[in-house]
């Protein structure tokens, strides 16, 4: 019995090494909803005309959510009521995320935004910190999401992926993102999420293990030094796709039927394995 508890325990450690830790945010209010955020102005809907918060159905010309019913809405964020309550005149409207204890996993982090009738007086960004402090004013990481000096309206005319690679070493993960719109324009913000893989899935190196492309469409190539035993292909919950065996120095995977999003691909030599990150456009 005591040998049979050690196998079980060995077995969940091993599947839990194939599992990256997901936060994410989908503005539904269900239990999968784990990232707790914060904003600057709260919530309002002004008869759906001045909007900022989670609602469900269209806003505007944005039709509904990325996925699921609800998602995280902005329109005319420059109103009487943003202006009053931030005390401020053409107030940034700002989500903070929780910050995230990473402890040195190599991480990415996604969002979907959907905006239209942006002009070059409006603007979208994000930031990222790498620590577990509370000040932003030398972030990171500062990249555009919307910003132009050229004149006429601008969409993205539906929703769009923004990705950022936390690279391996970090202790910490702080990220917001920053709106400013004004006049009749329309933003969505759905699916925010950081996936933070083990390091572990560095372990046992493979000699002279190499992979590419990563990110990838259709076909992933592996190669080694030594045969390549097995290769199997995992989703973010540790639960196998699929698998293919060989015995060469170079496979190919075909991922074609993949669904967009990112994977882990456990390759097996000699008695060795090692577990990498796959991004599946």
């Amino acid at each position: 019995m005591k040998i049979y508890g050690l196998i079980l325990l060995f077995l969940s450690l091993a599947s839990l090494n194939l599992r990256g830790q997901n936060s994410f945010q989908g503005f539904e209010g269900s239990i999968d909803d784990n990232w707790n955020y914060n904003t600057n102005i709260p919530f309002y809907n002004l008869n759906g005309n001045d909007v900022w918060g989670a609602i469900s159905g269209s806003n505007g010309r944005i039709d509904g959510a990325y996925k699921g019913i609800s998602y995280m809405a902005g329109r005319d964020l420059d109103n009487p009521y943003s202006e009053s309550v931030s005390g401020t005149s053409s107030p940034e409207h700002i989500l903070t995320f929780q910050t995230i204890a990473v402890n040195g996993a190599p991480s990415e982090l996604s969002f979907r935004i959907n905006y239209v009738f942006l002009d070059k007086n409006d603007y979208i960004y994000f930031q990222v910190k790498y620590d577990n402090g509370s000040d932003w004013s030398s972030p990171d990481v500062h990249t555009d999401v919307f910003n132009t000096s050229q004149n006429g309206n601008f969409a993205t005319n539906d929703w769009v992926e923004f990705n950022h690679t936390i690279p391996s070493g970090k202790s910490h993960v702080r990220f917001r993102l920053v709106f400013y719109q004004n006049g009749n324009g329309y933003i969505g913000l759905d699916n925010v999420q950081l996936l933070s893989f083990p390091l572990s899935i560095e372990n046992n190196k493979i000699d002279g293990f190499a992979y590419g492309p990563n990110p990838i469409n259709n076909i992933l190539n592996l190669r080694a030094r030594v045969a390549l035993d097995k290769v199997s292909v995992f989703d973010i919950s540790g639960k196998e796709i699929f698998s293919k065996r060989g015995d060469t120095k170079e496979m190919t995977l075909d991922v074609s039927n993949l669904a967009t999003g990112v994977y882990l691909a456990k390759i097996e030599s000699q008695g060795l394995s090692q577990t990498v990150k796959v991004i599946k456009r």
